[in-house]
């Protein structure tokens, strides 16, 4: 026979498992992310989220601006975290292309 109190245990276990199915199928599922949601997914700070920004992640590979907001592509920075992509070395020197192509168009 089932006591009361293992009833009640058996619910809260029910009400567990679906909070936890549903984080799970918003992080399997959300491919568009914030600085908080990276930070939570990759486990660093936001501070260390912006200086990757600045330093080793591409606009419009890894984050996009849209309406005064920033957005990360969570398939690019997967990519990115299992080094599939380019090295930070050459994505400085892509970023400094980019850079030099965009101050050319400035001055024409």
């Amino acid at each position: 026979m089932i006591e009361m109190e293992n009833i009640n245990l058996i619910k809260e276990i029910a009400n567990d498992i679906e909070t936890i199915k549903k984080a799970l199928s918003l992080i399997q599922t959300k491919r568009w992310l914030t600085t908080s949601e990276l930070s939570k997914y990759l486990g660093y700070s936001k501070d260390r989220i912006y200086k990757f920004k600045n330093t080793s992640f591409i606009e419009n590979l890894h984050f996009y601006k849209k309406e005064g907001k920033i957005l990360f592509d969570k398939i690019a920075i997967d990519d990115w975290v299992i080094c599939k992509e380019k090295t930070n070395e050459t994505n400085q020197s892509q970023k400094q292309i980019v850079d030099n192509i965009l101050s050319s168009i400035k001055e024409i």
